[in-house]
């Protein structure tokens, strides 16, 4: 096991005059301060957590627990998470062992400057009173990692329980959530239940070696994005290819130090985050980009298709009609001699939006398409109809009964044409026929002109 020592001053490790009371004073402001917005007193187990913590004594909670006659999980599990809970619900922010001093010094900080009456009152006496502190002086716990991916969940994947331990302690002062696996069979067990955000994977195990363990993530859709860091004692190039090959993220060697192990793993939290903030706003672009592209393919008016979206598709259905040998038939229907209607705007585009609908409701087949042609031109595509002219008449009558109430001296004028294409024959063939109808069937007064449209040549 290496410990790591930043090279600071001796002032550093011992703390500046005046440290232990500084830190009493601190106690005493958070027991305080959790029995005023809690209502709860610290145990004095959590008082022995507390005052270790902000001493800078480098105690695992392994060691506090045998010093104090408890159970390690018994003050890992229950004891401590229950300390930094009710400091976060007291200062109404996440704290841990790694911020709790910096917390509690900035809280008292901004409780001084806000003068007596806004300061918490006197410390509660609880049952037994305090020890007094200890004069062991040690190293300061290495400066915390300032990020907002400090309460991720990491799973330790190692077949050593004291390595496990080291790691899991590691973490936790952190502010890490971690989960522990003693093989590669447990780790997806527990990958599978509850997936962390990032897993340190040990390669030399028996039964299931971390490789192996690496590509059956990779493989899955559900897990291949969970970063993974691999950490063993193997330092030839080689071992450390195959662990990128197979999907690792990066790779510690043992013995690691500390300082490494956590650079490490907030790197691959935040490229884990980036990546995960990258892929939202593409999902984002994407319903953004399908909504405009909705919205380019109908009109606004009349709610049925663009024209832009209207011309597309009649030139995807005459692309398939030549390549299967089928027909296909158009009508273009439009609209004159309004009368008044064409002074009043809401009027005569109340009128628009009825005419387009009927016309939709009159085509029959789901291949069907209606769309606005023009300002008062409307269009049909009808793939695999060999004539157009019993629709034509169909909407003709629907449309005559909307206006004769509202516009009865309007004229409606529709143009019918049918083709089959062949090859090289052009889309504007069918167009120019069904054009020329309309335009015959408006010269007349209204009605229906079905154009013949001669195959070329």
């Amino acid at each position: 096991m290496i410990i790591w020592v930043s090279p600071q001053s001796s002032e550093w490790l011992l703390g500046p005059p005046g440290f232990m009371n500084d830190s009493g004073a601190l106690l005493e402001f958070a027991e305080t301060l959790i029995h005023e917005q809690t209502d709860t007193y610290c145990s004095e187990l959590q008082r022995q957590i507390l005052i270790a913590t902000l001493q800078g004594e480098r105690k695992t909670y392994d060691q506090l627990a045998e010093e104090c006659g408890y159970s390690a999980k018994y003050v890992k599990q229950d004891v401590a998470p229950k300390l930094w809970q009710l400091l976060s619900q007291a200062v109404d922010e996440k704290v841990h062992k790694s911020n709790v001093k910096a917390v509690l010094e900035q809280r008292r900080r901004q409780s001084n400057a806000a003068g007596p009456s806004a300061g918490v009152s006197p410390a509660p006496q609880t049952a037994t009173p305090a020890e007094p502190y200890s004069e062991r002086f040690e190293p300061a716990p290495l400066p915390p990692t300032a990020s907002a991916l400090s309460t991720a969940n990491i799973l330790l994947v190692d077949d050593q329980p004291k390595n496990l331990r080291l790691l899991s302690d590691l973490m936790e002062e952190q502010g890490y959530d971690v989960q522990q696996a003693i093989s590669g069979a447990v780790a997806l067990q527990a990958i599978a239940t509850d997936p962390p955000n990032l897993i340190l994977l040990d390669i030399t195990m028996p039964e299931m070696d971390g490789y192996t363990v690496c590509q059956q993530l990779k493989a899955d859709p559900n897990t291949q994005d969970i970063p993974v860091i691999f950490i063993s004692a193997l330092d030839e190039a080689w071992d450390k290819v195959r662990a990128f090959s197979v999907g690792g993220g990066d790779y510690i060697t043992k013995p690691f130090k500390v300082v490494e192990v956590l650079a490490r793993v907030e790197n691959q939290l935040k490229i884990q985050q980036l990546q995960q903030d990258l892929k939202a706003q593409n999902a984002q672009l994407k319903r953004a980009l399908q909504e405009l592209q909705r919205l380019a393919a109908i009109d606004e008016l009349t709610q049925v298709a663009s024209r832009r979206r209207f011309d597309s598709y009649l030139r995807e259905c005459w692309q398939q009609a030549a390549q299967t040998q089928s027909p296909i038939a158009l009508i273009l229907v439009q609209l004159s001699n309004f009368g008044d209607l064409e002074q009043d705007v809401a009027a005569s585009d109340c009128l628009l939006q009825q005419v387009a609908q009927t016309i939709d409701q009159a085509l029959s087949e789901p291949a069907d398409l209606v769309g606005r042609y023009g300002t008062f031109t409307f269009g049909a595509v009808l793939p695999g109809q060999p004539q157009g002219e019993m629709v034509a008449e169909t909407v003709l009558s629907r449309i005559t009964s909307v206006l004769k109430l509202k516009c009865p001296d309007a004229i409606i004028g529709v143009g019918a044409a049918a083709a089959q294409p062949t090859s090289g024959m052009p889309l504007d063939h069918l167009l120019t026929h069904c054009e020329a109808a309309l335009q015959t069937a408006l010269q007349r007064g209204g009605g229906i002109i079905n154009a013949t449209v001669p195959p070329l040549g």
